[in-house]
């Protein structure tokens, strides 16, 4: 059992890298831009592994409309929200305040899908709550800022943004949840969501606003960059996520797996040989306690 928990770690570590992966490339051609590129290499990934896995016959017509509904508000605007504010605030807070998914499908459930939340993980929403207020307001250290740690633009619109992200995330994961209980594969449904998500956002090649526009022209450099944050940060931790929740305690399962964000702060560590702040330390700590109260409970 100890094995499967190192799986869903490993999948905590993937997003993170990929988070860091993805910080440079998408303040180089916008975290639009980046995320309309990176769909397209997901989504390939994504349908290939399904034909080989051969599931696609777990998907019925009824399913449909939930899984694409799903993927324009968790993957095309979630996702799209997530590297636009990732190119605003970096990589650590963006990753912090996405931790608020947690809460937030507590909170969706209660209301849409009548599944009663614990005192437990009512508190547990709380604690997450706080311990991202507590590592955006002190976890700075404007003496040794990191590029990653500079915020670009507006720093509250960044967390807006980020904030959004995480709703459209909970929103599309609660969504899915009647579905794959009953039956429809993860992964064939992952790859109809990204795939509708990635045509959507191909849309906005023709619309002639900055947002929507790449910085810079496209290089191999930032088109490995981009199949390298897909894969790590899609094909593969969805997949290490998967498979521990097989053979593992979900509850476990889900807290170790998002853990995410204190792996980032060792990277930080490890990669700037600068170390975060002690407010940034407590704030993720705190986050974490949180969500693992949530899931565990």
């Amino acid at each position: 059992m100890i094995y499967y928990y190192f799986i869903a770690m490993s999948a905590a570590l993937c997003w993170a890298v990929a988070s860091l992966v993805s910080a440079d490339v998408t303040r180089t051609i916008g975290g639009l831009a980046f995320n309309r590129l990176r769909l397209f290499f997901v989504s390939i990934m994504l349908i290939t592994y399904t034909f080989y896995i051969n599931t696609w016959n777990t998907i019925s017509i009824d399913y449909l409309t939930i899984i694409i509904v799903s993927g324009i508000i968790g993957i095309f605007l979630g996702d799209t929200l997530l590297f636009i504010a990732l190119q605003k605030i970096g990589p650590r807070r963006n990753n912090i305040l996405f931790s608020l998914a947690a809460p937030f499908t507590v909170v969706i459930n209660i209301f849409f899908l009548n599944e009663l939340a614990s005192t437990i993980s009512i508190i547990g929403c709380f604690v997450v709550f706080f311990g991202v207020v507590f590592a955006i307001s002190y976890g700075d250290k404007k003496e040794s800022e990191h590029r990653w740690e500079k915020v670009e633009g507006s720093l509250y619109i960044g967390i807006i943004l980020s904030i959004g992200a995480a709703l459209c995330q909970a929103i599309g994961l609660v969504m899915m949840k009647p579905i794959l209980s009953d039956g429809a594969d993860p992964i064939a449904s992952a790859a109809i969501r990204t795939t509708i998500s990635c045509i959507f956002l191909s849309f906005t090649f023709f619309l002639n606003y900055e947002v929507f526009n790449t910085k810079v022209n496209l290089t191999l450099k930032i088109i490995y960059q981009s199949i390298l944050s897909g894969f790590l940060g899609m094909a593969l931790g969805m997949s290490l996520l998967l498979i521990a929740l097989q053979k593992a305690d979900a509850g476990i399962v889900a807290t170790l797996s998002s853990t995410s964000p204190i792996m980032i702060l060792f990277l930080l560590w490890i990669l700037t040989k600068k170390i975060p702040s002690i407010g940034a330390w407590v704030g993720t700590i705190i986050a974490i306690l949180g969500t693992g109260l949530i899931f565990i409970y």
